[in-house]
């Protein structure tokens, strides 16, 4: 009997220990849960507001584009205007330029001519001259 109840006391201690260890791993689950618990609802969180961010910056992109194209379209005439006038003034200035090259070959040409009649008058004065010494 002895025997019995030694047997019986060293279960009970086993039991009791068995207890205790599952109290302590039941006490474990259940801050590993809540732990879990806290993790999810961060994560949800923290999901939740990248959607918003998210939500907002498209909005943003999509406000910079609006105002981009606005802004775009707003220089367009100023734009072209600019190119009507920057065109003029090389037509102007080409103009110009043929008109001093044309000045200028008119002159040459007026000093070639002038030469000309230069040298037609020289020789006939050299000629009357010549005419003058044989007379």
């Amino acid at each position: 009997m002895e025997a019995l109840q030694s047997k019986i006391g060293k279960l009970e201690a086993c039991v009791s220990t068995l207890t205790t260890d599952a109290e302590k791993s039941s006490a474990k689950i259940q801050e590993l849960e809540t732990a879990r618990d806290a993790l999810d609802k961060a994560l949800k969180e923290s999901t939740q507001s990248l959607s918003v961010k998210a939500k907002e910056l498209s909005e943003m992109q999509t406000q910079y584009n609006t105002e981009k194209k606005r802004l775009e379209d707003e220089l367009y005439p100023f734009r072209k205007e600019k190119e009507a006038k920057l065109k003029e003034e090389e037509i102007k200035r080409q103009k110009e330029e043929e008109e001093i090259k044309r000045n200028e070959e008119e002159e040459i040409k007026g000093k070639e001519e002038e030469g000309i009649r230069r040298n037609e008058e020289n020789e006939i004065k050299r000629n009357e001259e010549e005419e003058k010494v044989r007379s």
